[in-house]
């Protein structure tokens, strides 16, 4: 009888696997032999879910995205004005975090010679700076943001 494998967790394992590579041994270690070898499994199984290597790497960079979007989430959920928590929920301030940093890093060298990565990662780029002028509009109509902050300005900077 044949085994029943549930192919999106093998997916998400694998991506699981390619982030750990990406985050502490670099960009140029993310091959189907690493990824294979350190997830257990033949290089069969890495490039039977993703095209390529770009696309594992493009896959590894939502899945770091998809980490700090739930950090985010819980900080705006708690309170839509924590501008503070906002920032500390993307800064590198502990394991998780400067995994996805350097995970970001590395995808963001690619998306320079690709349209595709690149589009992605300017539209992550613009909601970051999108949720920062919420935040900073919500403390302004709260009266808690002085008069003189431009908040466009400020949010551009932050995010």
């Amino acid at each position: 009888m044949p085994r029943h494998v549930d192919h999106e967790r093998r997916r998400r394992e694998v991506t699981a696997v390619a982030a750990e590579l990406v985050a502490t041994r670099g960009r140029a270690a993310l091959t189907a032999r690493n990824v294979s070898e350190l997830a257990g499994y033949s290089t069969t199984v890495v490039t039977h879910y993703f095209a390529d290597m770009a696309d594992l790497l493009h896959e590894t960079y939502a899945f770091a995205a998809s980490r700090a979007h739930c950090r985010i989430d819980a900080v705006l959920s708690a309170d839509p004005a924590d501008v503070a928590g906002l920032a500390e929920a993307l800064l590198p301030l502990d394991k998780v975090r400067r995994q996805d940093w350097l995970i970001w890093l590395a995808f963001w060298s690619e998306a320079l010679a690709s349209p595709p990565l690149m589009a992605d990662q300017r539209r992550r780029a613009s909601t970051t700076v999108r949720r920062f002028a919420g935040c900073l509009e919500l403390l302004a109509a709260q009266g808690r943001l002085p008069d003189h902050v431009e908040i466009d300005d400020t949010a551009d900077r932050l995010g």
